[in-house]
């Protein structure tokens, strides 16, 4: 025996049954909603709320695209780094973190 699976979208203004819905998102003093409903209702409620939205400002807005992690001094500049404090006898470790001081002087130096 196959079963079938159906998806009935329901209006949340009304109750009808959808064949065509859009699901509107809106908020109001911080908390943000939605609701699924035809694009008549949809459209009902756009024309309400029209004329608060003439005379409001926007806020924030969508969010910004996140901007890329920086590419930092590669491996090879904090190679030549370290190579450079150990011959002019600073110390300085392998791994980690190149002393601010130590990287001042290197670019001073070169």
């Amino acid at each position: 025996m196959a079963k079938k699976t159906v998806i009935q979208i329901v209006d949340d203004i009304d109750g009808a049954e959808l064949d065509e819905y859009e699901t509107v998102h809106w908020s109001l003093d911080g908390k943000s909603y939605e609701f699924d409903t035809s694009p008549e209702h949809a459209e009902e409620f756009r024309n309400h709320v029209a004329t608060y939205i003439a005379a409001s400002r926007t806020t924030g807005g969508r969010a910004s695209a996140r901007r890329a992690p920086s590419a930092g001094r590669g491996a090879t500049n904090t190679r030549a780094v370290r190579q450079w404090a150990s011959d002019n006898g600073y110390t300085v470790s392998d791994r980690g973190r190149i002393p601010a001081d130590i990287i001042a002087a290197y670019e001073a130096a070169n």
